[in-house]
């Protein structure tokens, strides 16, 4: 097999270098390979205690597309992982790519990711060849067969909530993260960082009151993104500021001074976070991660000091693309669980 991301007639971006991989072992059988990232992966602070967890997601996506072939048709549409143990920022990462399944419109790859033969996350990644509503319409209205013809394709999706028409996009100010080395960008509309904009949020339980931003990956390459570059790029940002931003869900006193930080990559002052788990739900593979994309995210339960997160990620038109469930282990400091308004 060629080297990952090498494959012709594929303008590369930053998110392409970014998250390359090449093949280290020749495979033994059809059903096992393996792969290196070129580059070691960066944390989301130069404190935190592994890499960041987006990063590990992205790259095992550009691996799971790189294991079927190149011509496939064959995208993600779902993932579930669990972050082992923390990643050293250091060397690259390796992964052994299991073959599950290859059938005729799905694929499945169980990615297992190693740092000197010790693992640190773990992945199972679904693909199929049909993933586009708009594909499937063309094909629909262009199939003049009317004894074979397919039944025309229906969708329906939950709506995108007021703040997407509340506040212009190109009014609110753009502002950098630290984390992943500036390669996100976010827009936070003002109800996301005082509550007060919200009205009657405060009537609301913690697990009914919901959030929004607009995120995108800071990639200023022309041209859409490569399919790798696509994925690698959803998947870097889908694991970026909701759990951070707990405090503000809970209503904590002077959350972060009014500014999310979480988000901008420094410590959250009223409690300790990590990932635990992660899932990915491709609805399309109609998006562009280098645009403006619109996250609503909730926590609908926090109990045993894990808080249960749910995100829907929103295209310009309003359309949904994306939804992410995570599970977070949470410690409160200095007694902040008490300054919570439940």
């Amino acid at each position: 097999m060629s080297a990952a991301l090498s494959t012709n007639n594929i303008k590369r971006g930053r998110m392409d270098f970014a998250f390359e991989v090449k093949t280290i072992i020749n495979p033994e059988t059809k059903e096992v390979e393996y792969y290196e990232g070129i580059k070691p992966l960066n944390k989301p602070t130069p404190t935190a205690r592994g890499v960041y967890g987006g990063n590990l997601c992205g790259q095992a996506l550009i691996v799971a597309l790189e294991s079927v072939p190149a011509n496939s048709g064959l995208v993600p549409h779902s993932l579930h992982s669990y972050f082992v143990k923390a990643g050293d920022d250091k060397i690259p990462c390796q992964y052994k790519v299991e073959k599950l399944s290859d059938g005729r419109n799905f694929a499945n790859r169980l990615i297992r990711v190693f740092q000197n033969d010790e693992l640190k996350y773990i992945i199972m990644v679904s693909l199929t060849k049909k993933n586009s509503m708009d594909k499937a319409r063309k094909d629909y209205h262009q199939n003049n067969d009317t004894v074979k013809k397919p039944p025309l394709p229906i969708e329906f999706q939950k709506e995108v909530d007021s703040t997407f028409y509340k506040y212009s996009l190109n009014d609110l100010p753009t502002q950098f993260s630290y984390d992943t080395s500036g390669v996100l960008e976010y827009k936070f509309p003002p109800n996301y960082i005082d509550p007060k904009f919200n009205e009657n949020e405060h009537l609301l339980q913690p697990g009914d009151r919901s959030l929004s931003f607009w995120i995108r990956v800071n990639d200023n390459t022309p041209g859409k993104s490569s399919t790798a570059a696509k994925f690698a790029g959803f998947g870097v940002l889908s694991d970026s500021v909701y759990l951070s931003s707990l405090g503000r869900i809970l209503h904590l006193p002077n959350y972060n001074n009014g500014l999310p930080l979480g988000a901008l990559g420094t410590e959250e002052v009223h409690f300790f976070s990590l990932s635990l788990d992660h899932s990915i739900y491709f609805h399309d593979e109609y998006f562009e991660p280098k645009d403006w994309i619109y996250v609503t995210f909730s926590a609908p339960k926090l109990s045993n000091n894990r808080a249960l997160l749910t995100a829907h990620y929103y295209d310009q038109t309003g359309r949904l693309f994306a939804t992410i469930v995570q599970e977070g282990l949470v410690f409160f400091r200095n007694g902040s669980e008490y300054k919570a308004k439940l």
